[in-house]
């Protein structure tokens, strides 16, 4: 089993001139903790999480405006792009579970993208890892 058998697809991402009310609401949607940010081509270009938008001041309340670029005012505007961790951290879609586990411990993160020549074309959990381990028999 490898990382491709376990990885959620199609893929929800979000590009770099989205909103962080967007970006919050695909979030909250879904039930995500991260989402990947994408290119007009579906190259991955980095990640936003739910702790990037809460450490930006988001939700602020305020529907103050400003340079959406540069996120000078907090607000409802502030584009993912200010946010975003760029680049990225992804992964392969050979990887085994345990390799995989490894990974996401190690960048403190509990979902990855999984990549292809730098192509989006999946996500990946803990809880994805958590369901492969009996199929891998490890304990």
């Amino acid at each position: 089993m490898q990382t491709h058998d376990i990885m959620t697809t199609p893929v929800i991402a979000v590009t770099p001139s989205a909103s962080l009310a967007e970006a919050a609401s695909v979030m909250t949607e879904h039930g995500f903790t991260t989402l990947p940010v994408v290119d007009q081509a579906a190259k991955l270009v980095g990640l936003v999480s739910e702790v990037d938008l809460v450490q930006s001041g988001f939700p602020s309340g305020s529907t103050a405006t400003g340079d959406p670029d540069t996120g000078a005012m907090l607000g409802r505007h502030r584009t993912v792009a200010t946010v975003m961790r760029s680049p990225g951290l992804a992964v392969p879609g050979g990887l085994d579970p345990t390799e995989l586990a490894h990974r996401m411990t190690e960048a403190g993160v509990r979902a990855l993208p999984v990549v292809d020549n730098g192509i989006l074309v999946g996500m990946v959990t803990f809880r994805d890892v958590l369901r492969a381990v009996p199929a891998t028999g490890n304990s």
